[in-house]
């Protein structure tokens, strides 16, 4: 930090400290526009590193391993290499929408883990997913969700399935 003193003011502890407070009470001009660029940038980077991460550990599996654990969730070895390039957030939306319908995803992924796989293989893969994020954040109970979403007539069938326990 450099302080500016006039040529005929000699520098002193109490010189600096006038200077120092005068700064610190200078409020700092912040620009929300690029805070909100460089958190969307810093997103970005570590979405970029799950996804490398993920395509890492599945790189160390000889072909007899991938195909067990493709098996395992109910894919191929291709779609599960195509699922694990999407990141481990890819069906975020899926839990998001669960949550808002008042539907707990770890009872369905307990009694019914193949039709929760389902579910989250189709929204990972799903072309709408900015205009569900959105609807998610700005419009949560809009119906307009339904028009759009692959799982719309399963989870209509869950809430009404959960409707009927209650």
């Amino acid at each position: 930090m450099w302080i500016k003193v006039p040529e005929n003011q000699e520098i002193n502890h109490s010189t600096i400290q006038k200077g120092a407070a005068m700064l610190a009470t200078n409020p700092v001009k912040t620009f929300p526009t690029f805070k909100s660029f460089i958190a969307a940038f810093r997103n970005w980077v570590h979405h970029r590193q799950l996804i490398s991460q993920c395509r890492q550990r599945l790189d160390a599996c000889d072909n007899v391993e991938l195909a067990r654990i493709a098996q395992d969730v109910g894919l191929s070895p291709h779609e599960l290499r195509a699922m694990a390039e999407l990141g481990p957030d890819a069906a975020k939306q899926l839990l998001d929408r669960m949550a808002v319908l008042h539907l707990d995803a770890d009872a369905l992924a307990k009694s019914e883990p193949s039709t929760l796989r389902d579910m989250q293989r189709l929204c990972s893969s799903c072309a709408a997913k900015g205009r569900c994020q959105r609807d998610l954040v700005l419009m949560p109970n809009d119906q307009m969700w339904r028009h759009y979403c692959p799982n719309a007539d399963t989870l209509d069938a869950l809430q009404s399935e959960a409707a009927n326990v209650r």
